[in-house]
């Protein structure tokens, strides 16, 4: 069966020392370090794409993202980084594309520099991590980059990001427990994805999805909690002032799709494919922050779908939205 996965990672030695030197969002992964090797080399991917089977990879930076870097810097570390990835996608034309970086704390910069990604470079979409220096992306400051990426027909992978010290503070860190675990609570455990889950809310209730029907925007984690809670929110939302003319539901499953990001797990599927279906579904491993090596097969063909739904999760929702 012919897969392809759309969150994997690279990274660049260029970008790695300036993240460290001047980024002020730390990088709370305990096992960067030993990951660098992997993201660095698109020879390790192809090696490893060919053991387990898996035909492309959607690639992009979402660990040491340049987005987090200071403003003077960060529009040309972006541009780099893209120029890096498409040079690299350009030795292996069949089994890559990419996902752009964009220097989202200066919006109008970001959303050139998608529309040189995309239309110079020939990468087929953008990510942005988190929020923005706290921001989140329902700010009127932000709709140039998806005003672009509308314009474009080209969807934006809104992937989890280091939440702020304040909400960790507030949320996470707690006398009962260790800094380590509060740590990891307030990152990979929860905290990441409640932060993501909150700004997919808030873009919808904001309105940018009526004012752009036809923007993408994909979320991986099985849709960073939303699903869980789809029909409460919409009922909720319906009694709130929204001036909206359909539900929240309604923008959801018009114009959100949803990646595992590596979490094979039956019950996450099986709710995801309840509320969005599988044409809003694509398959993600999160290479090489996670390898699930034979799963990433196994979990697919194993799964409780039809024939139509596996094919549609494993490649064919990616080829219809990247125009593969």
């Amino acid at each position: 069966m012919k897969l392809i996965t759309v969150e994997e990672h690279f990274d660049t030695q260029a970008n790695i020392d300036q993240f460290n030197q001047f980024s002020e969002v730390p990088n709370n992964n305990p096992h960067q370090e030993a990951l660098n090797g992997d993201l660095k080399s698109f020879a390790c991917h192809v090696a490893y794409m060919d053991k387990y089977g898996i035909d492309m990879q959607v690639i992009s930076d979402a660990g040491n993202s340049p987005q987090v870097l200071p403003d003077n810097m960060v529009v040309a570390s972006s541009k780099a980084q893209n120029d890096t990835l498409a040079e690299q996608i350009s030795q292996y034309p069949d089994r890559f594309v990419g996902l752009a970086v964009l220097p989202m704390n200066k919006p109008e910069d970001a959303a050139k520099e998608l529309e040189r990604a995309v239309t110079e470079l020939g990468l087929v979409g953008g990510i942005i991590s988190g929020s923005v220096n706290g921001q989140f992306l329902d700010d009127p400051k932000f709709e140039p980059v998806f005003a672009m990426a509308s314009k474009l027909d080209v969807p934006l992978y809104l992937h989890p990001g280091v939440i702020s010290k304040e909400q960790q503070a507030v949320l996470y860190d707690s006398k009962a427990y260790s800094k380590a675990t509060s740590t990891l609570l307030a990152g990979a455990g929860w905290g990441w994805h409640q932060e993501q889950g909150i700004q997919m809310v808030r873009l919808i209730e904001s309105g940018l999805l009526e004012k752009y029907p036809n923007l993408k925007l994909i979320n991986g984690h099985w849709g960073e909690l939303v699903p869980m809670f789809l029909e409460r929110v919409t009922e909720f939302m319906t009694l709130a002032d929204t001036n909206l003319p359909h539900d929240f539901q309604f923008y959801y499953k018009r114009n959100v799709y949803i990646t595992p990001s590596g979490m094979y797990t039956n019950p996450q599927l099986a709710l995801v494919k309840a509320e969005v279906g599988a044409d809003h579904m694509m398959y993600a491993e999160d290479y090489p922050y996670i390898k699930r090596e034979d799963q990433v097969h196994s979990f697919i063909e194993n799964a409780d779908l039809t024939t139509t739904e596996r094919e549609a999760i494993a490649h064919g929702t990616a080829e219809k939205l990247f125009k593969l």
